[in-house]
């Protein structure tokens, strides 16, 4: 399967499992899950606090939560206007966001220049081929020297479970199955440190990495050049 045609088949899959997202996630409400991560928050508050930011894949909403009570402004952005529905009533309370369809690897019609951007659990998801397309594209979004903060997760043996293959390029593909016996196969990269770092080459200053292990995720921060 090429490029293209596996991304396009995972945004059918998250825009199919979008009511299911939460459960899976195990999300019970706003203040339990920013209690349960807060170890993750401390470590990039401080870059995306009063700050405008743009969020790219923001799925449900979860993480869009958390920036809403500490940034100044959040644009959240989604290409599967499924999930986007479900983020807004998350942040029905919160006028400091706004929500977008946009595709991540082009965030066309999305205005800038933003002061910090996040996302979490997309890297992952990411192709490794397109990785150069996708943080052009955000980058282009940015002010000189904008903070860039990333959260994914580190390979678990429940993960490799849905273990199928790997492609021409190296990426992990992931067989995942709807209660409904859909099939869909799913980029799910675990990238080291060291290949996060070969990817932001001539692209970020200031890079730091985070593992945070009991939360199993990292943490990537960076500024734009």
């Amino acid at each position: 399967m090429d490029c293209e045609h596996l991304i396009q088949e995972m945004n059918v899959y998250y825009d199919r499992r979008a009511p299911l997202h939460d459960d899976y996630l195990g999300y019970a409400s706003g203040p339990k899950n920013e209690q349960l991560v807060a170890p993750l928050i401390r470590i990039f508050e401080d870059r995306v606090s009063h700050k405008k930011v743009l969020e790219v894949a923001c799925g449900t909403g979860i993480w869009t939560r958390i920036l809403a009570s500490r940034a100044r402004s959040v644009l959240a952005t989604d290409i599967n206007p499924s999930v986007l529905d479900i983020a807004r009533v998350k942040c029905c309370e919160a006028d400091t966001v706004t929500f977008r369809t946009a595709d991540a690897y082009r965030l066309k019609g999305i205005r800038g220049p933003y002061e910090t951007a996040f996302a979490a659990d997309w890297w992952s998801h990411i192709p490794k081929s397109r990785l150069p397309v996708f943080l052009n594209a955000l980058h282009r979004k940015l002010k000189p020297g904008s903070s860039v903060v990333f959260v994914d997760m580190l390979p678990n043996r429940d993960l490799h479970r849905m273990f199928s293959h790997y492609d021409e390029e190296g990426n992990l593909i992931q067989r995942r199955l709807l209660p409904d016996g859909q099939q869909f196969h799913v980029v799910k990269n675990f990238p080291t440190r060291q290949e996060l770092f070969e990817s932001l080459a001539g692209q970020a200053q200031d890079i730091e990495y985070h593992e945070h292990h009991a939360l199993n995720r990292w943490v990537l921060i960076y500024r734009t050049v």
